[in-house]
C-alpha cells in the first residue's frame, strides 16, 4: 500500500511523498556515534556534479566526530574517496565537514570545510540497520518527480542532491543491496538514478578525516 501511494503521489508531482521522513525521525533510534565511527563503502550511488558518472570504483566515505565544533560550527569530518577506471580521483574536495542538525533523526548538513554552515546542504540517513551494517543516504528529501514511473529523486547539483547505498562491508552483497533498494523504493525514490560501484581490487585504505 505504501509503495502504491508513493507511486501515485510521484506521478501527480507530489515530491517528497506525503509523510516522507527519515527512519530515525520516526522512531528516534538513530545513533550518530555508530554512524560516524569509521568507513562506509558505497555499493550504488546517484551521479552528481562533484561525483560524476565514471567515478564508480572504490567509493568510500570515512566519518568521525570532532572533539569540538569548528569556528564555523561543524562537528563532523568526512573523508571521501572515489576513482575512475584509470585510478584517478575526482577534482572536488576530498574532505568535507558536517553539522549535526538532529542526531536521533539522522539529519545533518554537509559542505566544504571553508564554507559557512549557512551554505551547507542537507544530508539525511533515510534508513539504516545497525546489525545489518547498512545505510540509505540522501541529500535531503527527494523533491523532483518522475512522471514516467511516478517516483521522486533529488537533483544532481551541489546541495539537495544525491542518493547512496552504504554498507560497512566493502565486498558487495547483492542480496543486501536488493534489500536496501526495496527500502528506497518503498520511500518513493526513483531507483533508475542509481549506478553500481565496483569495490573489487581496491587498494585504498581509509584514513580518519581530521580537518
Amino acid at each position: 500500500m505504501l509503495l502504491a501511494l508513493t507511486l501515485i503521489t510521484g506521478a501527480l508531482g507530489v515530491c517528497p511523498p506525503p509523510g516522507f521522513d527519515t527512519q530515525g525521525a520516526l522512531d528516534g533510534g538513530f545513533d550518530i556515534k555508530w554512524y560516524a565511527n569509521g568507513t562506509w563503502y558505497i555499493q550504488q550511488q546517484m551521479p552528481i556534479v562533484y561525483l560524476p558518472n565514471g567515478y564508480n570504483y572504490c567509493v568510500a566515505a570515512t566519518y568521525s566526530i570532532k572533539t569540538a565544533p569548528t569556528a564555523l560550527g561543524y562537528d563532523l569530518s568526512i573523508l571521501n574517496h572515489a576513482e575512475n577506471a584509470a585510478g584517478e580521483q575526482p577534482s572536488g574536495p576530498k574532505t568535507l565537514c558536517g553539522k549535526v542538525v538532529n542526531a536521533t533523526a539522522g539529519k545533518a548538513e554537509v559542505a566544504p570545510c571553508f564554507l559557512p554552515a549557512a551554505l551547507s546542504g542537507p544530508y539525511w540517513i533515510v534508513a539504516f540497520d545497525q546489525k545489518g551494517g547498512w545505510a540509505l543516504v540522501s541529500g535531503g528529501p527527494p523533491t523532483i518527480g518522475n512522471a514516467n514511473n511516478g517516483t521522486c529523486k533529488n537533483g544532481d547539483g551541489v546541495n539537495g542532491s544525491g542518493l547512496w547505498i552504504f554498507t560497512r562491508q566493502q565486498k558487495r552483497d547483492d542480496k543486501l543491496v536488493q534489500q536496501i533498494r526495496a527500502v528506497a523504493a518503498a520511500k518513493g525514490f526513483d531507483l533508475s538514478v542509481l549506478v553500481d560501484i565496483d569495490q573489487s581490487n581496491c587498494t585504498y585504505r581509509p584514513q580518519v578525516a581530521t580537518l
